[in-house]
């Protein structure tokens, strides 16, 4: 699936799904939703795994973000729980030009 924003793409995203969990995540209508917006609300987050890589696209990838084939990309590989369960496991592709990774940490 392929997310814009402003007519620009922005992501790619590749996600496999925890049938038992999602049983209707195919029939969703994800031009009113993202998938995520969805699972959250099925199966609220629990926990989750973020690893961050910097990546080259594929030719496809690239066409699909309307990027040149040598542009830098950033790849977030996303598992996430709910109640101890596996909900989805994630590839989102993100062209380095147009994503920006942050988090905020408090103790």
């Amino acid at each position: 699936m392929v997310h814009y924003e402003n007519d620009l793409p922005v992501q790619i995203e590749d996600r496999c799904v925890n049938a038992d969990i999602a049983v209707d995540y195919l029939t969703q209508d994800y031009r009113q939703t993202t998938p995520h917006a969805y699972l959250s609300r099925i199966a609220p987050l629990t926990e989750g795994e973020h690893i961050v890589e910097a990546v080259r696209a594929t030719a496809q990838e690239c066409a699909w973000l309307t990027i040149k084939e040598h542009e830098p990309c950033l790849l977030i590989r996303r598992t996430t729980w709910s109640a101890s369960r596996i909900v989805s496991h994630a590839r989102l592709l993100f062209p380095g030009s147009r994503y920006q990774l942050q988090g905020r940490f408090i103790s």
